[in-house]
């Protein structure tokens, strides 16, 4: 049997495929505005409706930098996007061509997985920041996500810092994980 080339799926048997963890983070992140943790500024959002398998992150909607002080369970692995689009074929693959970014904890790099154009479907909720219809939403995404393994209990510092699209992200997490 000839060996596969590397696939961008998840390395670990604890991560998702990535057509569902764009799902479950885009269903995550497309939340009306005014409680939206993608535009978000403190960090106030974070936990709202957080699926039950992994702990999602945001980046930012650009801007200028952002920092957020967000409470995490202790047994969560964690995703967080340097950089990610939900749109089509033609637009992932303009997107990915500049794509590129990092994300630290606690000044470790961690590494990226590179999701090219893969369908999945999401639920976009009335009011998000995105425009995306309300309801179920059958899309493509792509970008530069880290799955990080569930942190040690403490206090630790991620952050994430990607462009795209002509969008610069540059957000820094204050994570209280194994907090109540």
């Amino acid at each position: 049997m000839a060996a596969q080339p590397p696939s961008p799926q998840p390395s670990t048997s604890d991560e998702l495929a990535p057509a569902d963890f764009q799902a479950r983070w885009w269903t995550w992140a497309t939340q009306p505005s005014g409680t939206n943790p993608v535009s978000d500024t403190s960090g106030r959002y974070c936990m709202r409706d957080q699926p039950v398998d992994v702990w999602l992150l945001a980046g930012s909607l650009g801007g200028g930098p952002v920092e957020r002080q967000c409470r995490v369970p202790a047994d969560k692995p964690l995703l967080a996007p340097a950089v990610n689009l939900a749109s089509d074929i033609a637009s992932c693959e303009a997107f990915m061509k500049g794509a590129q970014g990092e994300v630290l904890l606690d000044g470790s790099t961690q590494t990226l997985t590179k999701v090219t154009a893969t369908p999945f479907t999401f639920e976009a909720r009335a009011g998000n920041p995105y425009g995306a219809q309300t309801g179920r939403v059958n899309s493509v995404g792509c970008g530069l996500y880290a799955w990080i393994p569930a942190p040690t209990s403490g206090e630790h510092e991620l952050v994430i810092r990607g462009s795209g699209g002509g969008k610069e992200i540059d957000v820094k997490y204050k994570l209280i994980v194994g907090a109540d």
